[in-house]
């Protein structure tokens, strides 16, 4: 992450070069997840709290003295944009901001006001439109839902923009005051403001007895958010804070359903509805409403997941490269191999992370699929470092996955291939397996095929791995 240098211009002597370099940094650390454990974000904040006027703004001028048109870009886009940057943290974690943290938001949102979010001149609209995506991808309907009284200015003044918003789709009026079309801006801002994404991991989810409550509702996959723990109190699951991932499923909620989901939660009381950053099977993240129990939970048996079980399966050979396995979930043929059958669930994992197995990773016996030469097997005699991806699936696609490796049966002792089944611990609260032969096979090398698909798998998991580091490491794993 860029350390960010701030340092205030001269009004009556501007270097435009630097403002914009300013703004582009401002922007990327706006961009970046928050991150209140990490050094390097944390250091950002502080400067960006360092660098907030008395009256709120993070204006780049050390004057308001300027054309009304710079006033505009390198006034207030800048204090929307650190603005935005502080609303966004406040949601992820509230409870690390402490006086000093909330009073900068508080006076950010305040000046967030002074010019009702418009532009200059004849863009004044368009620049309000701007301003608003600035927060709404800081998770503004989110803030305003659980913190309406924060400010009580810029909660008013964005109902009050999102109703004339409204009234003017209604109208079918989407025109600026010189005729320009806002059509799209105006209806996407309005789908914004209509739905609310939440983040379920009990009895909410496809298949559980309350799941009727989200039949207006669009399922948008299986996602995580972590810091929790999970209890079962008997009917349902409760999180709480603590150290594991919470596995369960997305969805985008009309927000006239919301209202019914709060009481089933007994918002307020039972649990508390908070915002949370939430990852995707594809490691994109997205912030989410989340309701978290307020209740002790004392005495409580703590378990992973509620409803389907999961475990981390660990590839370390052509598996690695999730295009490739995902040919064994949802069933065919990558790049011409033998065609694998689908697994009965064809949901994505709901995780992926890069691993370390604590065994030597080495080639061999014959494998028809790759031109009779050698794959991945793993020396369970010595310890070593072999590279893994962890796949978080169900324990039926497991199952499925290790069968698939042994031409369609389960793994046994006796066959030549993946006959055991090797348990590497627990990770986020879920056990950790792969598979190999505990007997060592026949060493051979790999084709040039397996070799380049090996090496787009550790590309794809492990970016900070050269070209170099990766051919070195697959040419230790060659036994003569």
């Amino acid at each position: 992450m860029k350390i960010l240098k701030l340092k205030k211009q001269k009004h009556n002597e501007p270097k435009f070069d630097e403002l914009d370099k300013m703004l582009c940094d401002l922007d990327a650390f706006f961009n970046e997840d928050a991150k209140p454990n990490d050094k390097e974000w944390k250091k950002n904040l502080s400067i960006l709290l360092d660098f907030q006027d008395d009256d709120g703004s993070f204006k780049l001028f050390d004057s308001y003295k300027i054309p009304s048109d710079a006033r505009v870009d390198f006034c207030y886009l800048p204090t929307y944009i650190c603005t935005a940057t502080l609303m966004k943290a406040y949601l992820t974690d509230s409870s690390s901001f402490a006086l000093e943290e909330t009073s900068a938001l508080k006076n950010g949102l305040k000046m967030s006001c002074a010019k009702n979010l418009r532009g200059h001149g004849f863009e004044a609209f368009k620049g309000q439109i701007e301003a608003l995506n600035i927060f709404m991808k800081a998770g503004l309907k989110e803030f305003i839902d659980i913190y309406p009284d924060l400010c009580p200015e810029f909660s008013e003044m964005i109902k009050n923009i999102i109703c004339k918003f409204q009234e003017m789709e209604s109208k079918g009026d989407f025109f600026g005051p010189w005729g320009e079309s806002y059509e799209d801006d105006i209806k996407a801002i309005n789908k914004y403001f209509s739905q609310r994404k939440v983040f379920v991991y009990g009895t909410l989810m496809r298949g559980e007895g309350n799941h009727g409550y989200l039949q207006n509702s669009t399922f948008l996959g299986k996602s995580f958010i972590e810091g929790y723990d999970m209890y079962d109190v008997g009917w349902y699951p409760a999180i709480t804070p603590g150290s594991s991932r919470i596995i369960g499923e997305l969805y985008q909620v009309p927000i006239e359903d919301m209202p019914s989901i709060d009481a089933l939660e007994g918002e307020g009381h039972l649990y508390l509805k908070k915002c949370e950053t939430v990852t995707d099977s594809e490691g994109k993240t997205t912030l989410a409403l989340v309701y978290v129990y307020n209740r002790d939970v004392s005495g409580l048996k703590k378990i992973p997941v509620w409803g389907d079980e999961y475990v981390w399966y660990v590839s370390y050979g052509s598996n690695m490269l999730k295009e490739r396995f995902m040919c064994y979930i949802e069933g065919g043929s990558f790049e011409g191999s033998r065609y694998r059958q689908p697994c009965d669930d064809t949901t994505p994992p709901a995780a992926v992370k890069a691993v370390e197995i604590p065994y030597d990773m080495y080639f061999g016996n014959y494998s028809g699929s790759w031109d009779g030469c050698g794959v991945s097997f793993l020396d369970t005699t010595r310890k070593g470092k072999a590279l893994g991806v962890a796949y978080l699936i169900t324990k039926d696609q497991f199952s499925h996955v290790s069968s698939q490796e042994n031409g369609g049966r389960p793994p046994q002792e006796g066959y030549s291939w993946y006959e055991n089944i090797i348990d590497l611990g627990e990770m986020d609260g879920f056990e950790v397996k792969t598979i190999t032969n505990n007997e060592l096979r026949q060493y051979n090398e790999p084709s040039p095929a397996y070799w380049d698909t090996l090496l787009q798998g550790i590309k794809e998991n492990w970016p900070d791995m050269s070209d170099e580091d990766i051919e070195d490491y697959l040419n230790n794993c060659i036994r003569e």
